[in-house]
């Protein structure tokens, strides 16, 4: 997935310092090269292959990201504030049920390309204060005013938990990684819990908007 480096986003570095122009350069290349290594490769793909390609040296690859961790928090933080960003704009979308599957399928995308990242900031993400921690719950609190709206419209069904709904996405992007997949099949299993979201009664036109 291409992140996109957000105003808040790009001042998380792990010293938190102010960064000169050109460190600054370098600090924003190594994170667009490394989210696209692990895309690749994985969590445990090679530093000094990072490194290389954003064409520089490993010293300065440490320099910002003294440990491994550092570099795929930071790169897991760009994913996360992308989601929040995105949640926010589609407020806007005039079909509340069409925003929210779309929203569901940027996760799923998302969580495709990151293979592992998430499974590596798992600890960040629950211990309360940390930037993994804070950028999760704002990304799941602009998802819930998705959710919220496609109920209020009647598109969802009440008692539908966000939480849980997400679990089954990253869940459906784990099967896939660790079993033989086909190219649509995330698609088709996210289809089947799509299903599940909708209002028993009788809906407006649109409401199937999973099935476009």
């Amino acid at each position: 997935m291409k992140t996109v480096v957000t105003g808040e986003g790009v001042d998380r570095n792990p010293t938190g310092r102010r960064m000169r122009a050109d460190a600054r350069r370098n600090y924003d290349r190594l994170v667009e090269v490394a989210d696209a290594v692990f895309d690749e490769q994985g969590a445990e793909a090679a530093l000094e292959d990072i490194a290389r390609r954003a064409d520089v040296s490993i010293a300065t690859l440490y320099r910002h990201f003294p440990t491994r961790q550092d570099l795929v928090e930071v790169v897991f933080l760009r994913i996360a504030d992308t989601l929040r960003d995105q949640a926010t704009e589609l407020l806007g979308a005039e079909d509340p049920l069409a925003a929210f599957v779309q929203w569901l399928r940027l996760h799923l995308e998302s969580g495709a390309c990151g293979r592992g990242l998430a499974a590596s900031v798992l600890s960040a993400k629950l211990q309360a204060g940390t930037p993994v921690n804070t950028s999760c719950l704002e990304m799941k609190q602009a998802g819930q005013a998705l959710l919220e709206r496609a109920q209020a419209a009647g598109q969802v069904r009440a008692g539908v938990d966000l939480g849980d709904l997400l679990l089954v996405v990253h869940g459906i992007v784990l099967i896939n990684e660790q079993l033989p997949s086909s190219p649509d099949r995330p698609e088709r299993m996210l289809a089947v819990v799509l299903d599940g979201l909708r209002n028993g009664r009788r809906e407006p036109p649109g409401a199937h908007a999973w099935s476009s």
